[in-house]
């Protein structure tokens, strides 16, 4: 059998790199869509996110600053699926959007990034209308207050404080991962122009997590009426120790009662700040808030990982009858209310029928009843390794449950899984340990017998001509792929680069121009050749400069040659300067030119270019 060269390897491999990369399929999609598109002022939307991508975790969507709604997370839902080894994912995020402005408003694009892939929505559009006439408000649609911050409000009423702001926290002290709810307060007595801004506290020991949507009612205070707005947000404490919640501030359009005096230089712009929409801004804050984190008590669980709240926890499995060599998705969901973001996965007991791949974690988060709740889903992939009746054990989730103050500790239930024999289990071969020689029975046949009669082939004979060229010839390949990677490199630099090709060619292209010119003016277009003349000259400097300098006067192009060419001498900007006002005169007013000819202009264009290649090479 002839043998093939190594050097016919490279043929192929020089060939693909010579072809122009193929883009890769885009997998991942984000696409945005709102409950409504038209809105009132004191109403509120929800904004729908869903990112898609082809593996077990999609990025989060970016939320661009969005000056003309307060945005608020409402939660998330999560999907997996595992399709013949194939992994999907598809995450939808939920926000409530409040609008501060009447009017057309546009949500901006929402782009998101895996590092690889980018995806972008298109903007939405709402229409915000004026609020509709006030109806009476049920008592029970009213937030509930504590007799701290409704006697914090009472001294704000009674100081005769119109607009102010309160924030107060359900709880004093907590564990770490436990669920504190602070709510902050917008009062008001007098009408606004607008909805206000609200800008969240910065945080020390803290995570946030937003709880929509935003309430709004009425009380009395010290006998005044107020109107107010009540934002909440779940914060969950990280370590032992101190928490800090700065002050929360909120920016609201004021209507202004300043006098107005009609000899005051700015007296038309006070009266349309005071007569439209605008107002007076002005910024409220609360104070400061200190809480106690406590340690967690001791005696944790072996298996606890700080999970804390109050859960439940179940297993599944997506068949109950498999084959060896398939893969069974088995799944442990743990669900209740707590900080489930930071809820690890269970650790698995020890599982010798199946082989274990890495766990895909999913998570569905709810914000109902002002409590952070949903279920978080670790998928495990277990393929069988041996036919029979299988069982997965019992998985044991503990967690600290903050209302009694103690561990718990809870198991799924144990699952039984019945495998079957696979393609491959099923040619298993048997040893005979008896003295007696087995019979041997033919059970097919994989022998071919090899021909006496040389027969090389098509492929091998064309193998054996290759072979006999000579050696040089071998080195194509090489030569080849060679020169597709220096073409491949020059192209990229040439494209990062644009400038320096610029300067380098535009002599060239100068000299094309005059050939081009001579050709005119032998034909008695003399318009034309000067026009030519102008272009080609202003395309020149442009190119040496790297700015568009036939947008600049004389004046400045000159500033921006000196700039950009500290060594170029007086000659060359005084004859720069005469050749621009010769050709700028003769191409936009021909009859007020001098009596000077286009083949004089052309020989003066050939000379001065020829100085200026050796003067702008100066430093």
């Amino acid at each position: 059998m002839s043998r093939f060269a190594p050097s016919l390897l490279w043929l192929p491999v020089a060939l693909l790199l010579a072809l122009p990369p193929r883009p890769a399929a885009a997998y991942l999609t984000v696409t945005a869509d709102t409950d409504r598109s038209e809105v009132e002022i004191n109403g509120s939307l929800y904004l729908t996110v869903q990112v898609a991508g082809d593996s077990s975790n999609v990025p989060e969507p970016k939320i661009p600053n969005m000056q003309n709604f307060n945005i608020y997370s409402s939660g998330r839902s999560q999907n997996i699926s595992i399709i013949n080894g194939k992994i999907t994912t598809s995450v939808t995020f939920t926000y409530m959007l409040s609008p501060r402005f009447i009017g057309m408003q546009r949500i901006p694009s929402i782009s998101v990034s895996n590092g690889k892939e980018s995806a972008a929505t298109r903007e939405i559009e709402i229409t915000v209308t004026k609020a509709a006439a006030a109806q009476p408000r049920q008592q029970t649609a009213r937030p509930t207050q504590s007799r701290v911050g409704r006697a914090a409000a009472q001294r704000q009423a009674k100081a005769g404080s119109q607009i102010f702001l309160k924030a107060e926290t359900d709880k004093k002290s907590a564990y770490p991962g436990e669920q504190i709810n602070l709510s902050v307060k917008f009062y008001t007595s007098v009408p606004l122009t607008s909805n206000p801004q609200y800008m969240q506290p910065a945080l020390k020991n803290l995570l946030a997590e937003d709880l929509p949507p935003v309430r709004s009612g009425e009380t009395d205070l010290s006998g005044l009426r107020y109107s107010y707005s009540e934002i909440k947000t779940a914060l969950f404490a990280l370590t032992p120790g101190t928490a800090e919640i700065n002050p929360a501030t909120v920016i609201a359009q004021v209507p202004s009662n300043e006098p107005l005096d009609p000899f005051d230089a700015n007296f038309f712009q006070k009266f349309m700040s005071m007569s439209g929409m605008q107002g007076k801004s002005r910024e409220f804050s609360t104070d400061k808030i200190t809480l106690e984190i406590k340690p967690l008590p001791k005696g944790a669980p072996a298996d606890f990982s700080g999970a804390v709240g109050k859960y439940t926890v179940t297993a599944s499995a997506d068949r109950q009858d498999a084959k060896t060599g398939e893969a069974i998705n088995f799944s442990i969901t743990v669900a209740g209310s707590g900080n489930l973001k930071a809820v690890t996965a269970p650790k698995l007991p020890d599982l010798a029928d199946f082989k274990v791949f890495d766990t895909m974690s999913s998570l569905d988060v709810r914000k109902d009843g002002d409590l952070i709740n949903g279920k978080k889903t670790f998928t495990y992939i277990l393929v069988p390794r041996a036919a029979g009746s299988k069982t997965v054990p019992a998985v044991t989730f503990s967690f600290f449950e903050p209302e009694s103050g103690r561990y718990r500790s809870i198991q799924t239930k144990a699952l039984a899984l019945n495998v079957a024999k696979g393609g491959q289990e099923a040619k298993s071969v048997y040893f005979n340990p008896s003295g007696a020689a087995p019979q041997v029975t033919a059970s097919g046949s994989d022998i071919r017998y090899v021909s006496d009669v040389p027969r090389a082939g098509p492929v091998a004979d064309s193998a054996d001509g290759i072979n006999r060229l000579p050696q040089w010839l071998h080195l194509f390949p090489a030569v080849l792929l060679l020169c597709t990677f220096w073409l491949s490199r020059f192209n990229r630099f040439k494209s990062a680069n644009p400038l320096l090709f610029r300067f380098r060619q535009a002599r060239g292209e100068a000299a094309r121009d005059l050939a081009e010119t001579e050709a005119l003016i032998k034909a008695g277009k003399t318009a034309e050749a000067v026009s030519l003349l102008y272009d080609s000259f202003m395309d020149y400097l442009s190119d040496k400069c790297g700015i568009k300098v036939s947008a600049l006067t004389i004046k400045k192009a000159v500033e921006a040659i000196k700039q950009r060419f500290p060594g170029v001498g007086e000659r060359s900007i005084a004859e720069i300067s005469e050749l621009w006002s010769a050709l700028e005169l003769r191409h936009f007013a021909p009859s007020a030119a001098e009596p000077e000819g286009a083949r004089d202009l052309a020989k003066k264009y050939s000379l001065l270019i020829e100085f200026l290649e050796k003067e702008l090479k100066k430093k």
